[in-house]
C-alpha cells in the first residue's frame, strides 16, 4: 500500500517530489507559461469558456475586472467550494492498483531479471495509460463581497486554489517516466469598476491587483529510479502582485450586442524559494538537496510570466415582454484567449472559444459550447442564497486541435447573498 500511495501522492499538491538529474524532456504538468492567477470558472467552462463580453459570478475578479461595474448594488459570497478532474483517472486507478504495486512491491530489477516479458507488458501499458495528462482541481470560496453605488463598485475577496498534473512520458527506448506538478494558490484580489459618464455607448472600465501566494513541488523522474522508501519532497513557496485591467461595452450599435477585452497576469514571475523539505520513509526532516532545488526553482522562472489577453463578443437576444416568466435570457459569445493549455505554444484555433446560456424562470441557467474544438455543457441552479453550478468541457494538451485532447469535469456550491 505504501507504494500505491507514493505513486498517487504524484498527483496530490504539496507531495511530490524533483530530481537534479533529467535523462528526458520533462514540462512539469503541461504548461508552456507560469499558471495564470484565478481559480476555475465553472459557469464560463460550461459555455465554452467564454467571459470576455459575458460576466459570470467570478469574471470581475479573474476575468475581466470591468464586468464588476454592472453587479448588484451590494452581494456577497459567504463560503463555497468547487472541485474538477481530468483525464483517464478511472483507467489509472486500475493499472497503479493491479499492475504498478504489485511490481513495485516485487522490486523492478527482480521482474527484470526473471520475467522480462512482463518488464515489457508493464511498460507498454505504462506509457498507454499514463501519456493522457490526469488533473485534479480543488477551490475554496472565501468571503467575497460587491459593493456598487452608482457607476462605482468595487468588490474584494479571498479564495484558495490547489491543482495537480500528471502524466508519463517515454523517457527513451520505451522506458517510461514519471512527469508531475503540483501547485497550491492563496489569492487575494481587489478590484474598482467604473461605468464612464458621457461615453457613447454603455461602457465600464475596471482593474484589480492580486496578491498570489504559491506553493509549489514537482517530479520528474525514470519509473525504474522510483524508491518508496527513500523519496524527498520538496515545497516551494513564493508570492507577488499580479494586475489586470478590461473594458466591457453594452448595446453597441444594436441592442443586446456587448463587447469586452481584457489584460490579465500583468506582473512578474513569482520569485520562489525553499519553504520546507522533508524524506518519505526517512527520520532525516531536512534533507540537504540544494542542488536540486536549484535546479527546479530555474525550470519554473525559465517558464516565464505571460500577460493573457482575452477579447469577445455577446449577443442576447431580446424577449417578448411576457417571456421573463419563463425564459428571462438567452446569450450567444465567441471568446479569443492567448492562453495556452499546452507545454508550448498552440494554434491560433486553440485560443477560440464559443457558446450559449438560456436562463429560464430566473434560476435555472442551461449551457453548451465548444472550446478548442470539443463541447462543453453544464447548468447551474441559482437563488438569492445558494449558487450550484455543474460543467464538463474539453482541453486541448497538443499543440494542434485534437492532437492531445481530455476531458474534465468541474462542480460549484457557493453560498451567500447574490
Amino acid at each position: 500500500m505504501r507504494h500505491f500511495l507514493l505513486i498517487a501522492a504524484l498527483a496530490a499538491p504539496l507531495a511530490v517530489a524533483p530530481v537534479a538529474a533529467q535523462s528526458f524532456e520533462s514540462s512539469f504538468g503541461d504548461l508552456s507559461q507560469d499558471s495564470p492567477t484565478g481559480i476555475t470558472d465553472v459557469q464560463a467552462l460550461a459555455s465554452g469558456g467564454t467571459l470576455a463580453a459575458s460576466p459570470t459570478q467570478d469574471s470581475p475578479f479573474f476575468g475581466n475586472p470591468a464586468h464588476l461595474a454592472h453587479s448588484p448594488m451590494f452581494g456577497f459570497t459567504l463560503v463555497g467550494a468547487s472541485a474538477g478532474a481530468g483525464g483517464n483517472f478511472r483507467e489509472t486507478y486500475d493499472f497503479v492498483r493491479n499492475d504498478l504495486e504489485p511490481a513495485l512491491d516485487q522490486g523492478i530489477e527482480d521482474i527484470r531479471a526473471n520475467d522480462p516479458e512482463r518488464l515489457d507488458s508493464l511498460y507498454s501499458t505504462a506509457l498507454r495509460v499514463g501519456r493522457s495528462q490526469k488533473t485534479a482541481d480543488i477551490a475554496v470560496l472565501a468571503p467575497s463581497l460587491r459593493v456598487r453605488t452608482g457607476p462605482v463598485a468595487v468588490g474584494v475577496g479571498a479564495f484558495g486554489r490547489a491543482v495537480s498534473r500528471a502524466r508519463i512520458l517515454d523517457a527513451g527506448a520505451g522506458l517510461p517516466a514519471v512527469d508531475a506538478y503540483a501547485q497550491g494558490d492563496v489569492l487575494v484580489p481587489a478590484v474598482v469598476a467604473v461605468r464612464v459618464p458621457g461615453a457613447p455607448f454603455d461602457l465600464s472600465v475596471g482593474a484589480s491587483a492580486t496578491y498570489l501566494q504559491r506553493r509549489i513541488t514537482a517530479k520528474s523522474e525514470v519509473l525504474d529510479a522510483i524508491d518508496p522508501d527513500n523519496e524527498k519532497v520538496h515545497l516551494l513557496k513564493g508570492q507577488t502582485i499580479r494586475l489586470a485591467a478590461g473594458a466591457y461595452v453594452r448595446n453597441v450599435i444594436v441592442p443586446g450586442i456587448d463587447l469586452g477585452v481584457s489584460v490579465t497576469d500583468i506582473g512578474g514571475n513569482v520569485e520562489l524559494e525553499r519553504e520546507r523539505s522533508v524524506a518519505i520513509g526517512s527520520d532525516d526532516m531536512t534533507p540537504d538537496d540544494d542542488a536540486e532545488i536549484a535546479a527546479l526553482i530555474t525550470r519554473f522562472e525559465e517558464r516565464g510570466a505571460q500577460p493573457v489577453v482575452r477579447v469577445g463578443a455577446a449577443y442576447s437576444i431580446p424577449m417578448p415582454p411576457m417571456s421573463g416568466l419563463l425564459v428571462k435570457d438567452v446569450r450567444f459569445a465567441v471568446d479569443y484567449t492567448s492562453a495556452s493549455t499546452a507545454s508550448f505554444d498552440q494554434s491560433f484555433q486553440a485560443g477560440l472559444r464559443a457558446g450559449a446560456t438560456a436562463t429560464f424562470a430566473s434560476f435555472l441557467n442551461l449551457r453548451a459550447g465548444v472550446s478548442q474544438g470539443m463541447p462543453s455543457a453544464g447548468a447551474g441552479l441559482h437563488t438569492k442564497v445558494a449558487q450550484l453550478d455543474v460543467a464538463t468541457y474539453g482541453v486541448e494538451d497538443g499543440r494542434l486541435l485534437g492532437q492531445a485532447p481530455r476531458r474534465a469535469y468541474a462542480l460549484q456550491l457557493r453560498f451567500g447573498l447574490f
